[in-house]
């Protein structure tokens, strides 16, 4: 990894190794120093260190966007796992700290009602063929495998949050698992 730690109490376990000074993961991947790496900012797609306005586009020996795909008709594998599992990758969580919560409760509910009125007009125009982004187009061929592309709450995201959870043990990120109840404020609909 070449990104700043975001959680800083975090102890990354032993096999979670740290770019060399002065290198990304897109320029150790041009270079052939590494075989394989998630594109976006996160990963090979960015030039340079991890900063606000990544640049994408920078040169470094190996444009962004240029590699080969891991697996062959990722879409494909992609819908089939899904079908398989109802796991679906997840890209962020909203943190609330319960301080908050217990001084606010009305905030779990009010800041779900704020994103689910800012996702439903990106989804209509997804819809309507608006956007032509990888992700935009991505999520336009997910409407017709699981409705909402960019499912919100507990229900939709249980097999993907459980499988985290599962992957996080076994890769030694977290030492323990929780109830999802000790994690997550139930929000009443």
């Amino acid at each position: 990894m070449d990104d700043e730690e975001h959680v800083t109490s975090l102890k990354l376990p032993p096999n979670v190794i740290h770019a060399p000074e002065g290198k990304s993961l897109q320029s150790m991947m041009a270079a052939g120093e590494i075989q394989a790496g998630f594109t976006g900012p996160a990963g090979v797609g960015r030039a340079g260190p991890p900063v606000g306005n990544w640049d994408m586009n920078a040169p470094t020996g190996g444009a962004a966007g240029t590699y080969p795909e891991l697996l062959a008709n990722v879409e494909q594998v992609e819908a089939d796992w899904f079908r398989r599992t109802g796991i679906y990758p997840i890209h962020g969580l909203i943190v609330v700290k319960d301080e908050h919560i217990k001084r606010y409760p009305w905030l779990p509910r009010s800041l779900m009602n704020a994103f689910e009125t800012a996702k439903k007009p990106y989804l209509e125009g997804i819809k309507l063929g608006r956007g032509d982004s990888p992700e935009d187009k991505r999520y336009r061929g997910f409407f017709s495998l699981m409705g909402d592309p960019l499912p919100y709450g507990m229900a939709a995201n249980r097999p993907s949050i459980e499988a985290l959870v599962t992957y996080a043990l076994q890769q030694k990120l977290i030492p323990r698992a929780r109830d999802s109840s000790q994690v997550f404020v139930a929000i009443d609909a």
